[in-house]
C-alpha cells in the first residue's frame, strides 16, 4: 500500500502546456501554477516569457478591469500575474527588466490622475520594487530616461503602495549616490 504513490506524476500545468492552444487564463486557473513557476518548470517559464504572455501579465497588473467582469478576472488574475512577475525566476526578471516596451507599460501606470486603484498600485509597486532589486542597472537606466518618474510617484504619494515604493528607492537602491539622488529629488519636490 505504501508504494501506491506515483512520484513521476506529471503536473496538471504540464498537461495543459502540452495542448497546442493553451491560454494564459487556463494556466492561471490552476492552483499549482505559482508553485510550478517558482520551481522553475522549464516549459511553464518558456511559455510565460513569450512576448504575448508577458504583455498580458503586465496589462493585468496595470489596467483597471471593467466593473462588470467576473470576480476571478477582476481580482484573481491580476494577483496571480503579480505573483508570477515577482516570483524571482531569473528568466522572467530578465525578460521584464530587459524589455523597454514592457517597462513603458509599467511606467505608464503612474500617468493617471489620483487616486490610483490601491490594489493595482500595490501590484505595480511590488513589481517595480522587485525589478529594482533584481535588475537594478537596467531598470534604473530606464527610469533615468523618464525625467518625471519621481514627480509621478510623488503625485500618488497618498497611495500607500507609492510611499512604499519611494521608501524602497531611498533605502534599497545601490549605489548610495543614486539613493541620495532619489532622496534629494524627492525632498525638493515635496518642499
Amino acid at each position: 500500500m505504501f508504494w501506491k504513490f506515483d512520484l513521476n506524476a506529471t503536473s496538471h500545468v504540464d498537461k495543459l502546456l502540452e495542448k497546442e492552444d493553451v491560454t494564459l487564463q487556463e494556466l492561471m486557473d490552476e492552483d499549482d501554477l505559482l508553485q510550478e513557476c517558482k520551481a522553475q518548470n522549464r516549459k511553464l517559464v518558456d511559455f510565460l516569457c513569450q512576448p504575448s504572455c508577458m504583455e498580458e501579465l503586465v496589462r493585468l497588473i496595470t489596467q483597471e478591469p471593467p466593473l462588470d467582469m467576473d470576480e476571478k478576472v477582476r481580482f484573481k488574475y491580476p494577483n496571480t500575474a503579480c505573483e508570477l512577475l515577482t516570483s524571482d525566476v531569473p528568466q522572467i526578471n530578465d525578460r521584464l527588466g530587459g524589455d523597454e516596451a514592457l517597462l513603458s507599460v509599467l511606467y505608464d501606470f503612474l500617468d493617471h490622475e489620483p487616486p490610483l486603484n490601491p490594489l493595482l498600485a500595490s501590484f505595480f509597486s511590488k513589481t517595480i520594487g522587485n525589478l529594482i532589486a533584481r535588475k537594478t542597472e537596467q531598470v534604473i537606466a530606464f527610469l533615468r530616461k523618464k525625467e518625471h518618474f519621481i514627480d509621478l510617484v510623488l503625485k500618488h504619494i497618498n497611495t500607500s503602495a507609492m510611499m512604499d515604493l519611494l521608501l524602497r528607492l531611498i533605502s534599497c537602491v545601490e549605489p548610495s549616490q543614486l539613493r541620495q539622488e532619489v532622496l534629494n529629488v524627492s525632498l525638493l519636490r515635496l518642499a
